[in-house]
């Protein structure tokens, strides 16, 4: 189960794209489906599990009418795993390649239906 989720931005290109960013106690949780609805200009994210709220944020107008005319978004998801993922604190660098390591980032951009209350 995620622990948190925090919306990073909303875009509009053509449809609406949110990027998001998911936070997770630890490596074995799969079970994260996310489910949109809309509820007076705002969006709100929750769990399909339990349907508890992830997150919440107000659209402007243009958005809204962008939501409102498709129906659908784009989900732009990154995971962040409690004690994996954070900052090096010392880059060590490929010799071969002259670039520093970087910690793994999964993430993954899926569309979701939205739902009007």
């Amino acid at each position: 189960m995620v622990d948190s989720l925090q919306i990073n931005k909303i875009q509009i290109k053509d449809k609406l794209i949110v990027d998001t960013l998911a936070k997770m106690a630890n490596t074995e949780d799969f079970d994260f489906s996310p489910r949109a609805s809309i509820e007076d200009k705002e969006l709100i994210i929750k769990s399909a599990i339990n349907q508890s709220e992830l997150a919440r944020i107000d659209l402007s107008e243009e958005m809204f009418k962008i939501a409102e005319r498709d129906r659908f978004l784009d989900l732009k998801v990154k995971f962040e795993v409690a004690g994996i993922h954070g900052k090096l604190t010392t880059l060590n660098p490929i010799v071969a390649l002259g670039k520093g390591k970087k910690l793994p980032m999964s993430s993954w951009k899926t569309t979701i239906p939205i739902i009007f209350n």
